[in-house]
């Protein structure tokens, strides 16, 4: 039988190009509406209270405030008050005056009509408000007197706007009724500000988002709404009652170039409004809003409101990032993406609104929130009815059952929804079942062995497999090929089938059907014998080939090992014993014999070279062997007594050994006490043989405490030639010596130091300079200290 590959298609490919869409038209709709109404309206608030700034000094209300109402006497007063207060103003050369007090009824019994005229005429600078009211007959604007008209610099309409909530966030910045025109109150009060002093009775000045650059004449009727750029709250402006100026309490220069609104304030006279930085117990004065308007034109600020196009952009893009995130993240990652996003929509719905655009942002918000959750519920559906048909097919299909065959009885009377979960689990359990059956079997195998289908493919590898897998930086996420996993081996081209191509070479059928084995090495370095052999089923069919990768590192460098003992041992070891034989026939032949105290120092040296190296072989055995006698041990009196043994050597030339272990006397290492003492001793005496006579060999040894742990550095410091850079990589292999030149030697003392230190946890490093000398250094963790 031949195992049939099959081409899962996604069952929500179909569903994801319908979700998407649908996701999108969503969000050009609600781009297209501008927002989602009060949501926006709470956010448009809660930002305008955040950008809150200082009030100008040069905006001041007079408040007609109850204090001044008990003063002056109840409400409406004299308008001979109201003249007295404007020649105040003008003495004062205010830079305009804005009286937000409607004038449309004439005093028949007094002259204080003429006595406002005139005051408004010796301003120049006086704007009257214009209330554009509901009658009978239609719309019909309330103008002052035509004698206060002719007299004023211009008119004002005072009409705000209200959005559904009833907040007032914008005004129309001209009004036109019967082909007459009326900037608005606060733009008047500007303008009036800004001329000469001459008439502005139909105002041709410009604006613009920040009320400065549009053409006033064509606009149409209620045109160009403008959002207000609030600068605080009820009390934010510098306030003066009406009284305290007529009064005299407040100095006239304090008006000097200032504009100036006049308006009530007082409960029961004054219009109050529900503003964005307002709260639901107070309200702002009509006069205080045309203070927070005046205060944009003067500083030129103005709040823009996106386009429809650009929130639909915004919204669109939003959504898209959000269906992506869903698309090609993991639910966790795609639930931190949708976070993400909308995060950054706030972010940048303020950074908007700090440059004065207004980009309503809850149509994009509400989108990335509910794409995740809608996509996440689908896709979980469908993972659930795709794993509920695979496992039916599992179930039916598994040859062999190795738990209780009549596990569905228990569950025959449940509803539907606990039969589909009790198969599933049955199902699953099976197939864990047979799964863990080969896993074990296959982890149980002391070497990395790949099951292969029968085009190669790997369907399953060992635990040895995996974490050998790991040391060759493949992909953990997925199943390596076989490509990438032989690109990390040399191609060992094979003598007898000159195969190039790994797959070629390990999938293919041999003579009698025995395993090919191929010797090659990894990236590593790795030594490892690779077998293919082919899986068969009972009528000889191939089912597939099982592959093994066999690490004969150690078993190659065990035969290199012996390979050098035996050219050790036939040649080094039977040089001295060659020349003691050349001595004693020598010594035969009177004519070429020596004095006999040379002769046994000749062959004294010889002796005591052989027995060297046979004591520095059989150390390094025994550093590479197993069994280490461990045992606590303060450091300072392993280093005294390496110092000791060397004491004799030294003095025989001259040289001094310097110890320095006050600073680790309470260290203790847990160590193999006489394996130590010899490598010390080692370095020490390559110190003494390799130092001229009289020089000083230092030996110092400090403790270090890092987050780690605590350990020992010592250095062993001498002053012979040094080591060049070209052999100091060589010095710690066996049977190699830096320098063959003036001693004698194999070099197994540096290598015999370098596998006790390491076999410890330690660390031997060396520095050297030629001509200077050398200084090795040794590290060793502490288990006290």
């Amino acid at each position: 039988m031949t195992p049939s590959l099959r081409t899962v298609k996604s069952p929500l490919r179909k569903e994801w190009r319908i979700f998407l869409l649908l996701m999108l038209l969503l969000a050009i709709l609600l781009g297209y509406e501008n927002g989602l109404g009060q949501a926006d309206r709470f956010i448009y608030d809660n930002l305008v209270k955040a950008t809150q700034r200082a009030a100008p000094s040069d905006v001041v209300i007079i408040a007609i405030d109850e204090f001044s109402i008990a003063s002056l006497g109840r409400w409406p007063w004299q308008r001979r008050t109201h003249a007295e207060l404007l020649d105040i103003l003008t003495a004062a050369k205010a830079r305009a005056v804005g009286m937000d007090i409607i004038f449309a009824e004439p005093q028949y019994l007094s002259d204080d009509d003429a006595l406002l005229a005139s005051a408004i005429a010796g301003n120049k600078r006086t704007v009257l408000p214009v209330l554009i009211e509901r009658t009978p007959t239609g719309l019909q604007p309330t103008l002052p007197l035509p004698a206060l008209r002719q007299a004023a610099n211009g008119l004002g309409h005072i009409h705000f706007t209200f959005e559904a909530d009833g907040v007032v966030r914008g005004i129309y910045l001209q009004e036109n009724l019967h082909g007459v025109s009326w900037p608005q109150f606060a733009l008047a009060v500007f303008n009036a500000g800004q001329s000469n002093g001459t008439q502005h009775m139909n105002i041709a000045g410009t604006v613009s988002d920040d009320y400065r650059d549009m053409d006033l004449n064509n606009i149409p009727e209620g045109d160009h709404l403008a959002r207000i750029p609030y600068a605080g709250g009820p009390g934010h402006f510098k306030t003066i009652s009406y009284i305290d100026v007529l009064s005299g309490k407040i100095p006239p220069g304090f008006f000097t170039d200032k504009y100036v609104l006049v308006g009530a304030t007082a409960a029961g006279i004054a219009s109050t409004f529900a503003t964005p930085v307002t709260t639901d117990h107070e309200a702002m004065s009509g006069v205080e809003i045309n203070a927070n308007i005046l205060t944009g034109l003067i500083e030129e600020r103005s709040i823009s409101t996106a386009a429809r196009w650009q929130t639909i952009l915004f919204t669109l893009l939003s959504t898209s990032l959000a269906l992506l995130a869903c698309r090609y993240f993991s639910p966790f990652g795609a639930l931190g993406l949708t976070l993400f996003l909308a995060s950054l929509i706030s972010a940048l719905t303020y950074g908007a609104f700090l440059e004065e655009l207004w980009i309503p942002p809850s149509a994009a918000i509400l989108m990335v929130v509910i794409v995740y959750p809608l996509w996440s519920w689908r896709r979980l559906e469908a993972a659930l009815a795709y794993l509920s048909e695979e496992f039916a097919r599992l179930n039916q299909t598994t040859p062999m059952v190795l738990r209780h065959a009549n596990e569905a009885v228990r569950i025959k009377n449940s509803d539907y929804l606990d039969r589909q979960i009790a198969a599933i689990h049955i199902a699953a359990n099976r197939s864990r079942d047979m799964h863990q059956f080969v896993i074990d079997n296959l982890n149980s195998m002391p070497d990395a062995t790949l099951v292969l289908s029968q085009t190669g493919e790997i369907l399953m590898y060992n635990r040895i497999a995996r974490e050998y897998f790991a040391t060759l930086n493949l992909d953990k996420t997925q199943t390596p090929t076989l490509e990438a996993i032989f690109s990390r081996f040399d191609m060992h081209q094979d003598a007898g089938t000159k195969r190039t191509d790994w797959r070629e070479a390990l999938l293919h059928s041999t003579p009698g059907n025995t395993a090919v084995e191929i010797e090659t090495r990894d990236v590593n370095k790795r030594e490892f014998l690779i077998k293919s052999a082919p899986s068969r089923m009972a009528d000889g069919s191939m089912l597939g080939w099982i592959v093994s990768l066999i690490d004969v590192t150690t078993l190659r460098a065990a035969e290199r090992r012996r390979e050098e003992s035996l050219n050790f041992i036939s040649h080094d070891m039977r040089v001295p014993q060659s020349s003691i034989l050349a001595l004693i026939q020598l010594q035969r032949n009177p004519s070429t014999a020596f004095a006999i105290p040379e002769f046994l120092s000749r062959i004294e040296k010889s002796v005591e070279t052989t027995l060297n190296l046979a004591d520095d072989f059989v150390h390094l055995a025994k550093a590479e062997s197993q069994s280490y006698q461990l045992q606590d041990t303060d450091f300072s009196s392993l280093l005294a007594e390496a110092a000791d043994d060397m004491w004799a050597f030294a003095h025989s030339k001259s040289i001094s050994i310097v110890v320095d272990s006050q600073e680790v006397e309470n260290c203790w290492l847990n160590v193999d006490r006489s394996l130590v003492i010899r490598a010390l001793g080692n370095l020490l005496s390559n110190a003494i043989k390799f130092s001229p006579k009289g020089s000083e060999i230092i030996c110092s040894a400090r403790s270090v405490h890092t987050a780690s742990g605590s350990s020992v550095v010592c250095n062993i410091t001498d002053h012979g030639k040094g080591i060049s850079d070209a052999d100091r990589t060589a010095i710690f292999s066996p049977f190699l010596r830096a320098d063959e030149q003036d001693h004698d030697g194999v070099g197994l003392g540096l290598a015999f130091v370098k596998m006790v230190v390491e076999r410890h946890n330690g660390s031997i490093e060396v520095s050297s300079i030629v001509g200077q000398g050398s200084t090795f250094t040794i590290t060793l963790p502490c288990v006290i200290g």
